[in-house]
């Protein structure tokens, strides 16, 4: 799963960030487990690493809660065109 190369993806001072993609001018807002997804996901890291980032970034996330969520974020991203495998 690759990032689209033309997005590109600010973080903000408090954490949270913001992704623009110009293939559609649009942005989209990402919390700040998104942005530790992103992060992940432009190093070419794969889900498990983006949910082992998303455990060791924030306490008392349980591992399922965690998979759960990434598995949210990269449905949202793969939507928004943001994503391909």
């Amino acid at each position: 799963m690759k990032l689209n190369p033309f997005a590109i993806m600010k973080e903000e001072f408090d954490g949270t960030g913001v992704v623009f993609h110009p293939e559609s001018n649009k942005a989209l807002t990402l919390n700040k487990s998104g942005v530790t997804i992103w992060k992940v996901l432009a190093a070419n890291g794969d889900i498990n690493a983006a949910v082992d980032a998303i455990l060791e970034r924030f306490q008392g996330v349980t591992r399922e809660q965690a998979e759960a969520d990434v598995q949210v974020f990269i449905n949202r991203l793969e939507e928004a065109g943001l994503l391909s495998k």
